[in-house]
Protein backbone atom coordinates (compact mmCIF):
# COMPACT_ATOMS: atom_id res chain seq x y z
CA UNK A 1 0.00 0.00 0.00
CA UNK A 2 1.52 3.79 -0.87
CA UNK A 3 -0.34 6.78 0.49
CA UNK A 4 0.40 10.45 -1.03
CA UNK A 5 1.52 13.38 0.91
CA UNK A 6 1.41 16.82 -0.72
CA UNK A 7 4.08 19.47 1.48
CA UNK A 8 3.80 23.21 0.57
CA UNK A 9 7.27 24.46 1.91
CA UNK A 10 8.83 27.81 1.52
CA UNK A 11 11.41 28.75 -1.61
CA UNK A 12 14.16 28.86 0.51
CA UNK A 13 14.08 25.54 2.06
CA UNK A 14 13.17 23.97 -1.33
CA UNK A 15 16.50 24.83 -2.86
CA UNK A 16 18.56 23.62 0.33
CA UNK A 17 16.46 20.42 -0.01
CA UNK A 18 17.37 20.81 -3.81
CA UNK A 19 21.31 21.63 -3.46
CA UNK A 20 21.58 18.37 -0.58
CA UNK A 21 19.73 15.96 -3.39
CA UNK A 22 21.88 17.28 -5.88
CA UNK A 23 25.14 17.22 -4.14
CA UNK A 24 23.89 13.30 -2.83
CA UNK A 25 22.78 12.14 -6.24
CA UNK A 26 19.66 11.92 -4.49
CA UNK A 27 15.93 13.06 -5.33
CA UNK A 28 14.77 15.43 -3.37
CA UNK A 29 11.76 13.86 -1.98
CA UNK A 30 14.37 10.96 -0.72
CA UNK A 31 16.22 14.28 1.26
CA UNK A 32 12.74 15.56 2.71
CA UNK A 33 11.93 11.93 3.72
CA UNK A 34 15.25 11.27 5.36
CA UNK A 35 14.64 14.71 7.10
CA UNK A 36 11.51 13.81 8.44
CA UNK A 37 12.32 10.08 9.07
CA UNK A 38 15.32 10.55 10.81
CA UNK A 39 14.77 9.40 14.66
CA UNK A 40 18.04 10.97 16.18
CA UNK A 41 17.96 14.61 17.31
CA UNK A 42 19.21 17.35 15.22
CA UNK A 43 22.09 19.12 15.96
CA UNK A 44 22.54 22.86 17.00
CA UNK A 45 23.65 23.97 13.87
CA UNK A 46 20.58 22.61 11.86
CA UNK A 47 17.96 23.62 14.13
CA UNK A 48 19.22 26.95 14.46
CA UNK A 49 19.05 27.29 10.61
CA UNK A 50 15.74 25.94 10.31
CA UNK A 51 14.64 28.20 13.24
CA UNK A 52 15.89 31.16 11.38
CA UNK A 53 14.73 30.28 7.82
CA UNK A 54 11.17 30.04 9.88
CA UNK A 55 11.56 33.07 11.29
CA UNK A 56 12.76 34.80 8.12
CA UNK A 57 9.28 33.11 6.54
CA UNK A 58 7.17 34.32 9.10
CA UNK A 59 8.33 37.74 9.17
CA UNK A 60 8.08 38.01 5.53
CA UNK A 61 4.83 37.21 5.41
CA UNK A 62 3.16 39.36 8.24
CA UNK A 63 0.99 42.04 6.65
CA UNK A 64 2.93 45.22 6.62
CA UNK A 65 0.88 47.06 9.60
CA UNK A 66 1.53 44.33 11.83
CA UNK A 67 2.86 45.29 15.33
CA UNK A 68 4.71 42.96 17.94
CA UNK A 69 2.56 41.84 20.82
CA UNK A 70 3.24 43.09 24.40
CA UNK A 71 5.45 40.86 26.97
CA UNK A 72 1.64 41.31 28.71
CA UNK A 73 -0.37 40.16 25.60
CA UNK A 74 1.87 36.42 26.02
CA UNK A 75 1.93 36.27 29.37
CA UNK A 76 -0.41 33.53 31.32
CA UNK A 77 -2.24 36.33 32.73
CA UNK A 78 -2.90 38.07 29.31
CA UNK A 79 -3.28 34.88 27.91
CA UNK A 80 -6.61 34.29 30.50
CA UNK A 81 -7.87 37.66 31.45
CA UNK A 82 -10.87 37.08 29.66
CA UNK A 83 -11.35 34.00 31.67
CA UNK A 84 -11.29 34.88 35.30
Amino acid sequence: MTHSLTLEIPEKIYRSLAEKASKNGKEIEEIALEKLGRSESVDNDDFEKLADELADYVEAHLPPDAKPLSDFAVSREGIYEDHL
